[in-house]
């Protein structure tokens, strides 16, 4: 199976190969906000990584492509024939868990996580992509929280599983003007928020925290998006082609970037997953 052959291969080039710290690794606005908050607040930081499990942030690793985000060359695949929609990709979590180097060490699941640390509380970040993966795995862990509805916030834009709603704080496009941060970087900047405020004023119900943030942030102003003209697939097709044959080694991110600052809109998943299966279908 793809995933013995993968956490064998990573958990030997760990054990081979120089390895980087995993607060190193991470580039890119969303991490250095990660890492930001790490610094300026008495937190302890993991991170949901698609490619190695649960990791510290101190944990050393080696470089790695995986992601949970659909359309990329990295990506982890749906398998679909025998998982239905992003089922997998919970079935991939609960294995690299299993298979992880850094049993040893620490937990390496946020069940086992939230097993040995009961009382502490817990912000977890994601795009709906990531929380999707590991739902399972936050699920199981509520039983050994004091007061999980205290201690548990979900911070993600789409709506998540009806067993975890209690813990959610979805974001959307207001808040972005709000904090002056770009959608890409919300989620995190949200999280930045909201450890300032749970930490500066020593509080000690999340939950709390949280609803009295979306009550006040009901009254901010619609942000205005400059709107792109809507694309059907086959103009996507048609601007995707075109690129490749002026830039044939160029990226889905840069094609996406190019046809938006062209004046286009289409999703961007499906963008992406077309831009694949046009590479691929080349000769």
């Amino acid at each position: 199976m793809l995933v013995n052959s993968w956490c064998n291969a990573l958990n030997e080039a760990i054990s081979t190969s120089a390895t980087i710290c995993a607060e190193d690794l991470y580039k890119g606005g969303h991490w250095a906000t990660a890492k930001a908050i790490l610094d300026d607040y008495p937190i302890d930081l993991w991170i949901l990584s698609a490619g190695l499990g649960l990791l510290h942030h101190k944990d050393n690793v080696v470089p790695y492509k995986a992601t949970f985000a659909v359309g990329y060359d990295e990506s982890i695949p749906l398998y679909s024939q025998e998982y239905v929609g992003k089922s997998f990709h919970r079935t991939w979590w609960k294995e690299i868990t299993n298979r992880s180097i850094f049993k040893s060490k620490h937990p390496t699941s946020i069940v086992e996580l939230m097993k040995k640390r009961k009382r502490d509380y817990y912000i977890i970040c994601g795009s709906p992509d990531y929380i999707n993966a590991i739902e399972l795995d936050i699920i199981n862990g509520l039983e050994y929280l004091v007061d999980a509805k205290k201690q548990l916030l979900i911070i993600t834009s789409k709506k998540i599983n009806g067993r975890l709603t209690t813990y959610l704080f979805k974001t959307n496009q207001n808040m972005a003007q709000w904090l002056r941060c770009n959608m890409l970087m919300l989620n995190i900047s949200v999280a930045k928020y909201i450890v300032k405020e749970f930490t500066s004023k020593q509080l000690n119900d999340l939950n709390e925290l949280s609803q009295k943030l979306i009550e006040e942030l009901k009254e901010l102003p619609e942000r205005e998006v400059k709107k792109g003209i809507r694309r059907s697939p086959e103009e996507v097709k048609s601007f995707i082609l075109k690129i490749m044959e002026k830039n044939p080694g160029i990226s889905a991110t840069h094609a996406l970037r190019e046809f938006r600052d062209s004046g286009n809109s289409f999703e961007e998943k499906r963008f992406r997953t077309e831009f694949m299966a046009l590479r691929e279908a080349k000769p």
